[in-house]
């Protein structure tokens, strides 16, 4: 049976709608992370996870820093070819940045002003406005 414009109408809104219910999810999975970082940073009182180094930036404080660190490990990873590294999106398709980031604007504003900043055991820096790059720091 031929879907009729109708069907297909239905279908484009329905699609609409499921994005827009994946967007709020992937939002209130970063909420989660940034919360249960806190509550295990506050339990431990571990120290901050950001290392400042000459050309690094600083997260303000070790809770925000696991957030970070947390919705950073939530993304895809991709290992380069031809050099060490991983890579991810910094924005979606539509020009925003990525949900586990959506909240991290002041990190995702140190990397763009050209900043490198260490969080966890990597470098992270931005190509493009586009990618997130992140090596392995030693």
């Amino acid at each position: 049976m031929v879907a009729v414009p109708d069907d297909e109408a239905r279908i484009d809104a329905e699609l609409q709608e499921t994005e827009k219910s994946i967007g709020e999810l992937q939002k209130r999975r970063a909420e989660l992370l940034r919360a249960k970082g806190a509550i295990k940073w506050s339990k431990t009182k571990g120290t901050q996870h950001v290392t400042p180094t000459s050309t690094a930036g600083t997260v303000a404080s070790p809770a925000s820093a696991k957030a970070l660190e947390e919705a950073l490990k939530s993304l895809e990873w991709t290992s380069f070819k031809k050099k060490e590294g991983e890579w991810a999106f910094l924005r979606s398709r539509d020009g925003h940045l990525v949900d586990a980031l959506a909240s991290e604007t002041d990190f995702v504003d140190q990397l763009r002003k050209g900043k490198e900043v260490v969080v966890g055991r990597y470098r992270y820096a931005v190509s493009e406005d586009k990618f997130l790059n992140r090596r392995f720091e030693a």
